[in-house]
């Protein structure tokens, strides 16, 4: 394994696949670019079998890559030993974070390693990153998978003003659970949940900023990762139930779980990320997007996707838009319900803006937020740190 990384023609990603759309977004974007890519299957959370561990060390020795890639450290075991093992092999590791980081440390530093690169997706956990000793902490958005999302907007619609999502109501229920288990835990996090102190301001400065010093002291990792898991489902479940509940039921169609039941006038079913989903963007006349509390400034994936896909989006406003796009020539936001509402009608009755936007928002998109477009930054921080 001693031999020079980031020496030949192109480079060489070895991605440690999790079945999270980030590796395969990542994987098709990197063949595009001309790159050796290989895949080698990993679990999310548990066990990784034997075969398996067998699969990645013959994979390193044969396919000799120029850097690792894991997604929310997809395949990374908790004791730290494959983290070692790579930093011995002298091969760069990246982990993106495209959820909340400190669900997934828990404070383990032994991720951290002199070869390791941590990317996340919101400016908000890089002290957290930093602190737990990745000496490489970076900023890197999301973007969009062009062999998934890539057409011009329509001319006609089969669906008025959607929704496409989780209720989160089944994953705000486990958590709770566990959360539960300790009552004091658990009357704190419905206080802090009932008094509006769960906002994305606090929820990006952790536990800190939302429960009592006392209790905080008290609660080892675990209970403060079920605490995280808790405030994040829960508070994301009441942002979203308000929002549908406050626009007109007879003029948004909801897509999603059976939680919606209660809430959504019109529901259709779960929508098939990458089979179905850039067909509902683009039949949709308007596309809502209520981002999850665990984003204090970020934008998720539906700001790229829908676009992309020929779809009109109407999204909340988060302060990370105005880097990524021009507003209201490329991208509508809303700052509250009411809002919102408003928005909806104006550009129903605007068909020609709304197609407009959207072509202004692929051109944009296509220009600079695809995944190749990262792949290539994310080539050039490690050249610069680990070549």
């Amino acid at each position: 394994m001693n031999y020079p990384k980031l020496a030949g023609p192109v480079p060489r990603l070895l991605v440690l696949e999790s079945r999270y759309w980030l590796d395969t977004a990542c994987a098709n974007a990197a063949r595009r670019l001309g790159w050796d890519v290989e895949c080698v299957p990993v679990v999310a959370e548990g066990t990784l079998p034997r075969e398996a561990v067998a699969r990645l060390l013959r994979t390193l020795i044969e396919f000799r890559p120029d850097f690792l890639l894991s997604v929310n450290l997809g395949g990374m075991d908790v004791g730290g030993t494959f983290g070692g093992l790579f930093d011995e092999l002298g091969l760069p590791f990246v982990a993106w974070f495209v959820d909340d980081p400190r669900t997934i440390i828990m404070d383990r530093s032994c991720y951290a390693t002199s070869r390791s690169l941590a990317l996340t997706w919101e400016r908000a956990y890089e002290p957290y990153l930093k602190s737990v000793g990745f000496p490489v902490v970076e900023y890197m958005p999301l973007a969009v998978d062009r062999s998934l999302f890539d057409a011009g907007p329509a001319e006609t619609w089969n669906l008025p003003c959607t929704f496409v999502g989780n209720s989160m109501t089944a994953p705000a229920a486990q958590a709770w659970r566990k959360a539960a288990e300790n009552t004091e835990l658990a009357d704190a996090l419905k206080t802090a949940l009932d008094t509006g102190r769960v906002t994305r301001e606090t929820f990006a400065k952790g536990l800190v900023a939302i429960l009592p010093e006392p209790l905080l002291s008290r609660l080892d990792a675990e209970f403060r990762m079920r605490a995280e898991l808790a405030l994040f489902t829960e508070a994301t479940r009441r942002l979203r139930q308000c929002f549908i509940q406050a626009l007109p039921g007879d003029a948004v169609c909801v897509f999603g779980d059976d939680g919606w039941d209660d809430i959504a006038r019109w529901r259709g079913g779960p929508v098939n990320y990458e089979r179905d989903l850039a067909a509902v963007y683009r039949c949709s006349e308007i596309n809502l997007n209520v981002t999850s509390i665990q984003m204090a400034s970020a934008v998720n994936q539906r700001v790229f996707d829908c676009p992309a896909a020929g779809g009109f989006l109407l999204t909340d406003a988060q302060s990370s838009l105005m880097e990524l796009f021009d507003l209201d020539s490329e991208i509508v936001c809303y700052h509250s319900p009411e809002q919102a509402a408003a928005l909806i009608r104006e550009y129903r009755a605007r068909p020609a803006k709304r197609k407009n936007i959207v072509q202004r928002a692929r051109a944009r998109i296509f220009n600079e937020h695809t995944y190749e477009h990262r792949l290539i930054d994310l080539e050039a921080l490690v050249r610069a740190h680990f070549a």
